[in-house]
């Protein structure tokens, strides 16, 4: 740039002495004539520093390089006193602009690498620009009228075309509702060397070639393209513009925005060479439930993984998932967590989840205040009703023709729920659900222990309805037929008896950060993993969100579309996923085809709960639903129709970014779902059991070479 300014002046100074002048920048391309040496000294001593008045450097200062050197296709460009980079300029050829253009139609080439771009827009006069189209229209009458003289069919109806669209804007132009623009997009790569540089180009050629662009190289105009791609606001290439409505113009600019407007978060992936950072509590979200959508094959796991592993720098420290397939066993193990395989078994000893539990519920009171305390209480009513949906949730399984639970039905249950519950001392208060445990320890030291109080049974629920029935109860025969199914010994007996989980009481879950529930033992037909989903989902709301409402909390239901053909299961989901921000608590469904939560109003309602919702690559048949609820342009639902493995759209809130899900190196192993990519002995590893594998095969390719 120096170089250029240098030789436009014809009083530039040169052959000064060193010890004469300090500091100063000499063009040595430029002879000063008609001076001698002793004059020059003159003139040098004739500025003062204390005449100079106080500045800052401008914009052209800043943008001041050591020299640069223009070639006909290409130019070299002194960065640094021994760094060269070599650079070519180029522009959007005016006839090579697409047929129609779609916003982000340029996102390639403002994101290349090591590129300077310049979109140069001069606004024509609103009158002049309704004359030049009335000229354009007079001109294609001659050529329609030439046409059909000469009976050219082809040419007659593309004349008649462009005389339609130009009418239609001459209107829209008349009516204050568009206007017209010429516009140049420049741009100027750079490179290492001239070979690097080549390849950049063609890289760009064909890159913009898949958007039916057309680029030209500003041959023998590097210098005014070198310009044009400077923050100078001018363009300094002639014949490199052409018209565009305001329509197209919009489409020109850069509407994606590259990172959500969030405070803090975590990184879930980069846009460009910038990278996204989500915070899932932010407070301009309305509520903190996220459905993440993607079919097989997608990245939608690798993806659910990167929010689970990087949660706790977002602060959500607590995480609970209920896992179909199985994906998250290994994850859940190297971050310190525990798996719990719930498997269809008549052993007592194996794990169970007992759907009567009962838990404390905390609350918030004078929140913000100093003032602030928790409130803790049991609320037996709201648990009676919880497990009244349960049992809905049997009938409807063994009867799909069911419409739940009859008024008798729901009667009979609430009254059995209630005296179970008073049998076993269940009150308002939280220490009903404890008591007291006599021990003696190894020295034969009496010691007390506080232990959870067995709860009632689904075999208890039974028997007291087998009990009924025998009193004359007629009305109840198909509910006890349903509910004996479920009990210990039975087809579906996987959830009768008292909680267990690995052997140990729930309090052995408080410390683990993750805790995942491994159901893919369970039948994939029929009901089992449906009701698995649920039970779990009911117990770890019970257990582990409404007792802690202040701390972040995640809850990932995997594979949710299982739930979708029972209603009682939607209605809870619905409950959760309203309710999860009174409770600090993101409620996160991740599932194949958005199709299938489109086909039903509970479903919808589900999603409407959303207020984070993640779009991987989906099928045709999901596009249109996906454009119908959240009101996407047909851009976005070509780009989630189209998207590559990990590419994303999402929205949050009301704020829609793309970026591609891009996990560390060092975070493959525990991501990685696809099983036909080895990752080898590695997985299943500690850190120093990897040292050790390391170091032996470091000796082994050392016995080798010796």
């Amino acid at each position: 740039m120096l170089g250029i300014l240098k030789k436009k002046n014809k009083q530039s100074t040169n052959d000064v002495e060193n010890d004469t002048v300090n500091n100063s920048t000499v063009n040595e391309d430029v002879q000063s004539k008609g001076k001698s040496k002793e004059q020059q000294k003159i003139d040098l001593k004739e500025v003062n520093n204390n005449d100079k008045p106080l500045s800052f450097p401008s914009l052209v200062d800043n943008m001041l390089n050591d020299g640069i050197t223009f070639e006909k296709d290409h130019f070299k460009i002194q960065t640094g006193l021994g760094t060269v980079k070599y650079g070519r300029s180029f522009f959007v050829k005016p006839s090579g602009y697409p047929r129609t253009v779609r916003i982000g139609w340029l996102e390639s080439l403002f994101t290349g690498d090591d590129l300077d771009v310049s979109v140069h827009v001069d606004p024509l006069e609103r009158n002049s620009a309704i004359k030049r189209l009335q000229d354009k229209i007079d001109e294609l009458d001659a050529v329609i009228d030439s046409a059909a003289r000469r009976d050219n069919q082809s040419k007659l109806e593309d004349a008649m075309q462009k005389k339609d669209d130009t009418k239609g804007l001459q209107r829209q132009i008349k009516n204050n509702r568009n206007g017209l623009y010429y516009v140049s997009v420049q741009a100027s790569v750079y490179a290492d060397d001239l070979e690097e540089l080549n390849e950049k180009c063609i890289d760009i050629e064909s890159m913009l070639g898949g958007e039916s662009i057309e680029v030209v190289n500003a041959y023998g105009r590097q210098r005014y393209g070198f310009l044009s791609t400077l923050p100078l606001g001018k363009n300094y290439l002639s014949r490199s513009d052409r018209n565009l409505d305001q329509l197209a113009l919009t489409a020109v600019f850069p509407h994606a925005s590259s990172k959500l407007n969030h405070t803090g978060g975590m990184p879930i992936g980069r846009y460009g060479n910038e990278y996204v950072y989500f915070n899932n509590f932010d407070s301009k979200l309305n509520n903190y439930s996220v459905g993440i959508f993607g079919e097989s094959g997608a990245g939608k796991g690798v993806m659910v993984k990167q929010l689970i592993g990087r949660g706790p720098m977002d602060g959500i420290n607590k995480h609970v998932i209920v896992d179909v397939e199985p994906e998250y066993r290994e994850l859940t193990r190297a971050l310190g967590g525990v798996v719990i395989p719930i498997v269809a078994t008549k052993d007592k000893d194996a794990n169970r989840i007992n759907p009567l539990d009962i838990f404390p519920e905390k609350e918030v009171k004078e929140k913000g205040t100093p003032q602030e305390y928790i409130q803790e209480q049991i609320n037996i009513n709201e648990k009676i009703k919880e497990v009244l949906e349960f049992f809905k949730v049997m009938k409807e399984s063994c009867s799909p023709g069911s419409i739940g639970l009859s008024p008798v039905e729901i009667g009979v249950l609430n009254d059995t729920l209630e005296i179970l519950y008073a049998e076993k001392g269940v009150t308002d208060d939280p220490e009903s659900i404890y008591e007291q445990v006599e021990s003696v320890d190894e020295e034969g030291n009496i010691q007390w222990e506080r232990r959870y109080i067995d709860m009632p049974t689904i075999s208890d629920v039974y028997e007291r309805l087998e009990a009924l029935l025998k009193d004359g109860y007629g009305e109840i025969n198909e509910l006890c037929n349903v509910v004996k199914l479920f009990t210990r010994g039975k087809a579906f007996g996987i959830f009768d008896g008292q909680t267990r989980i690995n052997g140990q009481d729930t309090a052995s879950l408080e410390g683990a950060p993750v805790i995942t529930f491994d159901i893919s033992k369970l039948s994939s037909n029929g009901i089992e993993r449906p009701l698995a989903q649920h039970v779990i989902m009911t117990w770890t709301w019970n257990r582990f969100i409404v007792g802690d409402p202040k701390s972040k909390k995640r809850v990932i239901l995997d594979e949710a579309w299982m739930m979708l053909k029972y209603p009682a299961m939607m209605e809870f989901l619905k409950l959760l996923s309203a309710r999860g921000r009174k409770w600090n608590t993101s409620l996160t469904l991740v599932s194949q085809r958005y199709e299938m939560f489109h086909r039903s109003q509970d479903s919808r309602d589900v999603i409407a709960q959303l207020n984070t919702v993640f779009f991987m690559k989906q099928s045709d048949e999901d596009i249109e639903p996906i454009l119908e609820t959240f009101k996407f342009s047909e851009e976005v639902g070509e780009m989630i129709r189209t998207a590559s493995v990990g590419e994303v759209v999402l929205k949050a809130g009301k704020e829609v970014v793309a970026f591609v899900s891009e996990p560390t190196p060092d975070e493959w192993e525990y991501l990685n779902t696809n099983q036909n990519v080895d990752m080898g002995k590695k997985e299943s590893m500690t850190r120093e059991e990897k040292i050790e594998w390391l170091e032996a095969e470091v000796e082994i390719e050392d016995e080798g070479v010796a």
